[in-house]
């Protein structure tokens, strides 16, 4: 990558960082100089991100686990001594499974909110615990247009999880801005992931998303990150409990 880079002595920790947003992120960050460590369920995942990222320190966890989660970053403040950067970004959605309310099943909505806020939680709950004793650092939270408007119809779990990522970074912001903690969101709009499979799979699927997104197109997870590196470094010093959109101008119209 030319030019400066920005990260040089960040010691960045990503949950669900094997694939997506995650992994191109870690990619990214790498690449402007940090250290980074991925937290992910999916070994075979993580097996593959070895391949991008050899000199990572790879962990599989649970994020609804809190014994798992607390001994991660156990190992992580072992290894480096501090921390610097978290990205709670770990989620799910399930496609085909997650319903409008009267036909939700307890089972999805549980599941649902476990991953993707409960999850978040608990990342956080010992990830602030890190950058407190390393003073100070970043929280750069994974939220969604699902969090601030109700256009995923249809979603009303993954929709509903989203939201409280938002509220929770927003207070987090309030909490830790005298401890020098950054806390933001970052709102992807509809980006090629794993994580949408089954609607990029669906041509009418995607072509009525591609439709409402004013740029024409579904995003890519490289376009995500330049907003994560921003966030990640000293240049946000005075950035704290933002909402940076990432959505082709999806949420703009």
């Amino acid at each position: 990558m030319s030019g400066p880079q920005r990260l040089v002595g960040k010691r960045a920790l990503i949950t669900g960082g094997a694939s997506g947003i995650g992994l191109a992120t870690a990619i990214r960050f790498k690449a402007e100089g940090a250290r980074v460590a991925l937290l992910d369920r999916d070994e075979d995942a993580l097996d593959r991100a070895k391949q991008a990222l050899s000199d990572a320190v790879l962990l599989p966890v649970d994020v609804t686990d809190e014994t798992q989660v607390e001994e991660a970053f156990d190992s992580v403040m072992e290894q480096w001594g501090g921390l610097d950067v978290l990205v709670p970004n770990a989620a799910v959605q399930l496609i085909g499974r997650d319903a409008a309310v009267h036909e939700l099943d307890r089972e999805v909505w549980d599941l649902t909110i476990g991953v993707n806020l409960t999850g978040m939680y608990l990342t956080c709950k010992y990830g602030v615990r890190c950058l407190l004793a390393s003073g100070g650092g970043s929280v750069i939270c994974t939220a969604s247009p699902t969090s601030q408007f109700g256009i995923g119809a249809g979603f009303d779990a993954y929709s509903a999880s989203k939201g409280g990522v938002l509220a929770l970074a927003r207070v987090m912001a309030n909490d830790y801005a005298a401890d020098d903690i950054r806390v933001n969101a970052v709102v992807p709009g509809v980006t090629a992931t794993p994580l949408i499979e089954g609607l990029i799979e669906d041509p009418e699927a995607i072509n009525s998303l591609v439709d409402v997104i004013p740029m024409g197109r579904v995003g890519t997870a490289e376009d995500v990150t330049g907003v994560m590196v921003y966030l990640a470094s000293d240049d946000s010093s005075y950035a704290t409990g933002g909402v940076f959109t990432v959505d082709g101008g999806l949420t703009a119209v």
